[in-house]
C-alpha cells in the first residue's frame, strides 16, 4: 500500500508541476481562412501562470508558419502586481541557458536582484500583434502558436518546474490561393 501511495504522489506531483500555464484564450480578426495580403490581428491572453518552486514567467514567444509576414507588436503583456521591470519586444535573444528566443516579448527584471529573473506576477497577461499573409501563389503554412517560458528554462532560475509547457495553438491553416485561369491556347 505504501508503494502505491508513493507512486500516486509522484505522478500527481509530476502532473501538477508540469503545467504552470492555464486559462489561455485568443481572438482573431478577421476569422480565417486567409488569402494573400490579408492583415490579421491576434489577441492572446494567458489567464494564470502558477509559480511552482518560485519559477516566474519571463517570455512569450510567437511561432509563425512561413505564410506570414510583417509581424508587428501592438500591445505588450502588462505586469499586474509584478516585479519591477518591463516587457521588451525582441526579435531574437539568447538566454543564459542557451535558449534561442524570438520573436516575442521577454521580461527585463530591474529589481536589482537578477536581470534574468522573470516577473512575480501570475497574470492575467493580455497582448496583441498583427501579421500579414504573404503574397504567394502556393498554399503556405499559416500556423500561429504561442510558447510561454518560465525563468527556469532561460537560466534565471534552476528549480525545474514548468520548464517545458507545450505551445498553445492559435491557428493552423494554409494560404487560400486563387487558381490562375488562362485562356485557351490556339495553335495555328
Amino acid at each position: 500500500m505504501k508503494k502505491i501511495l508513493t507512486i500516486l504522489f509522484l505522478c500527481f506531483s509530476f502532473y501538477a508541476n508540469s503545467q504552470c500555464i492555464s486559462n489561455q484564450s485568443h481572438t482573431l480578426a478577421p476569422l480565417g481562412p486567409y488569402s494573400p495580403g490579408q492583415v490579421v490581428t491576434v489577441n492572446y491572453t494567458l489567464g494564470t501562470f502558477t509559480q511552482v518552486n518560485i519559477n516566474w514567467i519571463i517570455a512569450f514567444q510567437i511561432n509563425l508558419g512561413v505564410g506570414w509576414t510583417n509581424l508587428t507588436p501592438l500591445t505588450s503583456p502588462g505586469n499586474p502586481l509584478g516585479s519591477t521591470g518591463f516587457w521588451m519586444w525582441d526579435l531574437q535573444n539568447t538566454f543564459p541557458s542557451g535558449l534561442n528566443f524570438g520573436p516575442g516579448w521577454r521580461f527585463v527584471n530591474t529589481s536589482g536582484w537578477n536581470p534574468d529573473w522573470g516577473t512575480v506576477s501570475t497574470g492575467p497577461f493580455t497582448m496583441s500583434f498583427q501579421i500579414t499573409v504573404a503574397q504567394t501563389c502556393t498554399s503556405d503554412n499559416l500556423l500561429i502558436s504561442m510558447n510561454v517560458f518560465g525563468d527556469c528554462l532561460t537560466g534565471g532560475w534552476n528549480n525545474g518546474a514548468c520548464c517545458n509547457d507545450p505551445a498553445y495553438n492559435i491557428y493552423n491553416g494554409v494560404v487560400q490561393t486563387t487558381p490562375i485561369i488562362t485562356s485557351n491556347i490556339n495553335h495555328y
